[in-house]
């Protein structure tokens, strides 16, 4: 795809898929190290959902349907389907009948045995859209799998990644004038060796825009190119990035690459997507960490064991709590999580899960999840050493309560004990009324349910009656009816007819009709045999329905009634309530159904003044007025975080297969035996995450350091010397310059693991002021440009483009933290019927968006900013057609080059080759050539010329005064023809590859 604009810009190129060569060397090595994340996806999510769920039936022992759910070409041979659609159509979902099975939305149902929970079916789905990737099959003639229960050797020990970090000389070199740093030597002793060149320096104005960008993720100002180009002091450049590391924008761009891997997001995901109140601490202690470039060794312990930590002041006072280590925990607590799962033990293990997955990820590389129903596949990590490190997130609280229907988030306070403790306790005393309320009204209830038992035969027998009566006069009313609709259906003459010829109650006919007749867009399988019963059995169905209700309602009743009065007890002594039974709500969903406040068993607010006792009425009166007085004399709520802290000790065993109902050998808490060693001292309190985190951050680990130097240099020059980063096992790829990659993180350790002491050994160097262009052959050679021998041309990230569009327009907003989320505080507010946050609303920085993990704005997925669900090393960097498109014809776009056309025709005295230059700087960052300026003024010219008598009805002409833009723009006047041939030029520049591309 091109984009033609009326005239041809020679020297601007278009954003399109030009240069097929190098789109397609840039796909590939995305995709390579994609594969990896895709294969770890597989082994940690899918094939154990296959092994628990399906292999039983479809497997090595039986092949029920001629499926085997243990080989890829056993699952979607050639012509297999399930009902009507193909068993998988790698890419599409909806045209998968595996994801139509698993969702019960054919009449083949998987499994029969019960529906996949919220989060399985989301994981299959997402599988299928990366395209049903099966890693063994695909890798198997590179990597030999490991055999199951194969003992840690000597040649796992010997792997790379395992070693201890290594000092390395910087080599000699035969250029040595073309060194600046040490880095310079390692990468040039391969380029020579090749008989290569490095690619000559960066244009000067190329380069400022490269390094301002990386550092801040914003275009420098024309101001600023000014300063610059105007500095002929041989640190010019220096100063530029000593300015730029003091800038808190800084803090902003590198806390966005750390949110990537630490899988930030503003809400719970999966299945309802409750909101994380307070994860917007988190992000701005990240930002504030990288500002104040917070060593990474305690960046890290904080993020494991921030509240186990002293704070990080020394002048802190005895008692004073480490609000920031306690926020720092947020990277622990603020992961994906299936909070209405039902299956409250597999919910818990899954959330220890997804922290063992983005600890392994993010801070050692290596993906230990894939080991949690048996030992890695490739890598020596045992599904021991898996368990032991479950020991440690099991040890830790990460709900409120876990085992509510739908589990309740925990949130830390940021205050001392005792100052908690007053609004705890007065919280806890608001509980207690607030139970002692429903306790009556849950009394009441039952008593109404239970006295009108008897009856549900007849009320049963008698909806059949009005249903055959009125079917005759009309449909029963369907999802979409509206409240009239029903009524009027409710009203029939079948109703009164039935309700006068067996004596009933018509108003309570009338509600048992809207329950069994009304269709649910739930499936009701626990009704199909009234449905199906015919008028000789309904009788005993009927019977049966009323039995089955009765013994639920007695076990239910009686072990309530039996809990109120131990909580009466409990409450008189001053003591703790005792723990409330639990009931699962799917055991007779009839009961549970007609028993609710709108069911025909149920009793409504409003109808309570007439079902409830006197006595209970006015129980209820004088607790719920005690209550209100106890509402309002709450004490103000401290500052809390979205956090985790300790919780009692779990003795851990290994669940046998992944299953948390099949217990293994108890796994003590330990590290990874390949990297920690057999020999490890015993954690025998607390958690034992201050442990882990001090281990993580040991300079002895062989891992931590290398992990994050390899991340840094990433961030810098587009691919890492790793470019599989959040996996340096045997699935990943080897180190370009294993030297390079040694030598970088002894120095980050011997620098005090200061990241900005890494910025600018890394900035400094000549390897990072090459230019883009190296010569041909080395493009040849070396397509991929593994040797280093130029610098890689880069796509601007979602957040560049809109924050540089902001930057460009005067409008952005460069105020600092905070939440721009609503509800705040208000308990757990599910977000999955919203739509994603509306970007054009606010003007901040696209860091401090919020951002739901199952509505993330368009603008954002379009440029690849990815889910949030799991830990991203690196982005997806694509170059399709509706990128091109938005930039085209965007009403953002076009909004920001009309505010950038007002900029440049502002001064009335500016020539327009001025205009011209003041538009290529403010936008590009670069200096229109002599042709590229004659074009320019032609085409403004030509489409004033064109559109001279067009019909604009506002007059550009006295101050601009919307508040988003600069406030103090000189007084200006033009045509509206003027305007728009402006502004469609400076459209045309944004919409350049000059534009969206960093040279």
């Amino acid at each position: 795809m091109s984009i033609e604009y009326p005239i041809r810009m020679r020297g601007l190129r278009p954003h399109r898929l030009n240069g097929w060569l190098l789109v397609a060397l840039v796909f590939a090595g995305t995709m390579r190290a994609q594969s990896t994340e895709r294969a770890t996806f597989f082994e940690s999510k899918i094939r154990p959902l296959f092994a628990a769920k399906c292999v039983e039936c479809h497997g090595p022992k039986q092949q029920m349907g001629g499926f085997d759910f243990t080989r890829l070409e056993g699952l979607a041979s050639q012509g297999a389907t399930v009902g009507t659609r193909p068993v998988i159509v790698a890419g599409d979902p909806a045209a998968s009948g595996l994801i139509a099975a698993v969702r019960y939305q054919q009449k083949i149902k998987m499994p029969p045995t019960g529906r996949l929970s919220e989060r399985e079916i989301a994981d299959l789905t997402r599988w299928v859209e990366m395209g049903a990737p099966w890693p063994e099959e695909a890798r198997a003639a590179k990597i030999s799998p490991r055999a199951p229960g194969q003992p840690i050797a000597d040649q796992d020990r010997a792997f790379w990644a395992f070693q201890p970090v290594k000092g390395h000389n910087p080599p000699e070199v035969a250029n040595e004038a073309w060194v600046r740093t040490p880095i310079d030597r390692f990468l040039l002793e391969r380029i020579e060796a090749e008989g290569l060149q490095p690619a000559p320096p960066a244009d000067q104005l190329a380069l400022l825009r490269r390094v301002t960008y990386d550092l801040t993720g914003l275009p420098p100002t024309e101001r600023e190119i000014g300063d610059f180009l105007k500095d002929h002091s041989a640190d010019a450049y220096g100063k530029v990035v000593e300015r730029l590391l003091a800038s808190s924008r800084y803090g902003e761009r590198w806390g966005r690459h750390w949110l990537d891997v630490a899988r930030y997001a503003d809400s719970t995901g999966v299945d309802e997507d409750h909101k994380y109140p307070y994860a917007w601490k988190y992000r701005d202690y990240v930002i504030d960490a990288f500002n104040d470039d917070v060593p990474y060794d305690r960046f890290v312990r904080e993020q494991i064991a921030g509240d186990l930590l002293p704070p990080r002041n020394e002048g802190a006072q005895t008692g004073e709590v480490n609000a920031r280590g306690i926020i720092a925990t947020g990277f622990l607590a603020l992961g994906p999580k299936l909070i209405a799962e039902q299956d409250k033990k597999k919910m818990f293990y899954d959330i220890v899960d997804e922290q063992i997955e983005v600890v392994g990820k993010a801070m050692l590389g290596l993906t230990l999840q894939c080991a949690r129903c048996h030992d890695h596949k490739f890598d020596p990590i045992r599904t021991r050493d898996y368990y032991s490190m479950a020991s440690i997130f099991a040890s830790t609280r990460q709900l409120e309560d876990w085992e509510a229907h739908v589990s309740k988030l925990y949130f830390a306070p940021l205050v001392p004990g005792e100052v908690a403790g007053r609004y705890y306790g007065h919280q806890k005393k608001i509980a207690i009324k607030t139970q002692q309320i429903a306790n009556v009204t849950e009394e009441q209830r039952a008593r109404h349910a239970m006295a009108l038992l008897s009856h549900v035969p007849a009320y049963l027998i008698a909806a059949r009656e009005v249903e055959t009566a009125a079917s005759k006069e009309q449909e029963p009313p369907n999802d979409t009816a509206t409240a009239e609709t029903k009524d009027a259906f409710q009203g029939s003459d079948a109703i009164s007819t039935v309700t006068a010829k067996h004596g009933l109650d018509a108003a309570l006919l009338g509600k048992w009709v809207d329950y069994l007749l009304t269709p649910s867009k739930e499936v009701r399988p626990h009704l199909d045999r009234w449905r199906e019963a015919n008028a000789a059995s309904l009788a005993a169905v009927a019977e049966d329905y009323r039995a089955a209700f009765e013994k639920t309602a007695t076990k239910r009743y009686d072990g309530l009634a039996d809990w109120r009065g131990r909580f009466d007890e409990a409450i008189s002594r001053g003591k703790d309530a005792p723990e409330r039974p639990r009931f699962f709500a799917g055991e007779n969903r009839f009961f549970t159904e007609t028993t609710r406040s709108k069911g025909p068993l149920g009793v409504a607010k409003e109808a309570r003044a007439e079902i409830f006792t006197k006595d209970a009425l006015d129980k209820l009166a004088m607790l719920e007025a005690e209550l209100e007085e106890l509402t309002e004399s709450l004490p103000p709520k401290p500052p809390m975080a979205n956090a985790v802290t300790e919780d009692e000790p779990v003795e851990q065993q290994v669940f046998i297969g992944g299953n948390v109902r099949r217990l293994g050998d108890t796994a003590p808490k330990a590290f990874p035996v390949i990297l920690a060693g057999e020999d490890q001292p015993e954690i025998t309190e607390g958690s034992g995450r201050r442990e882990l985190a001090r281990w993580l951050s040991n300079a002895e680990n062989p891992l931590t350091a290398r992990v994050m130097v390899n991340r840094i240099w990433q961030w810098h020059f587009g691919k890492g010397l790793v470019r599989t980063p959040n996996n340096f096992g045997k699935l990943g790829e080897r180190a370009t310059h294993p030297e390079l990659l040694d030598y970088l993180a002894a120095e980050f350790v011997r620098g005090g693991w200061s990241l900005k002491a890494m910025h600018r050994l890394i900035l400094f160097s000549n390897a990072y002021q090459m230019s883009t262009e190296g010569e041909a052959h080395a493009h040849e050679s070396d397509p991929e440009n593994r040797l280093w021998s130029r610098l890689n041309r880069r796509r601007m990230d979602a957040e560049e483009i809109r924050d540089s569009l902001l930057a460009i327009e005067g409008a952005l907003d460069l105020g600092m933290g905070g939440t721009l989320q609503t509800g705040v505080g208000q308990g757990m507010t599910t977000t999955k019927q919203l739509p994603p946050f509306d970007v054009s609303t606010s003007y901040r920085r696209t860091v401090y968006l919020p951002l739901r993990r199952t509505n993330v704005p368009k603008l954002l997925t379009l440029f690849d900013f990815g889910d949030a669900t799991t830990s991203t090393g690196l982005r997806a960097s694509t170059n399709v057609a509706p990128q091109a498109l938005f930039m085209m014809n965007s009403e953002f776009v076009s909004r920001v080059a009309k505010g950038l056309a007002r900029r440049v025709l502002a001064e009335r005295r500016m020539a327009d080759e001025q205009r011209v230059r003041s538009a290529w700087l403010t936008a590009l960052a670069k200096q229109p050539t002599v042709p590229e300026m004659a074009e320019g003024l032609d085409y403004i010219r030509e489409f004033r010329e064109s559109s001279g008598d067009m019909d604009l009805t506002e007059v550009e002409s006295s101050r601009h005064t919307e508040k988003h833009l600069i406030p103090d723009q000189p007084a200006y006047h033009y045509s509206p023809s003027t305007l728009a041939a402006w502004q469609s030029y400076c459209k045309i520049l944004l919409a350049s590859n000059d534009f969206i591309y960093i040279q």
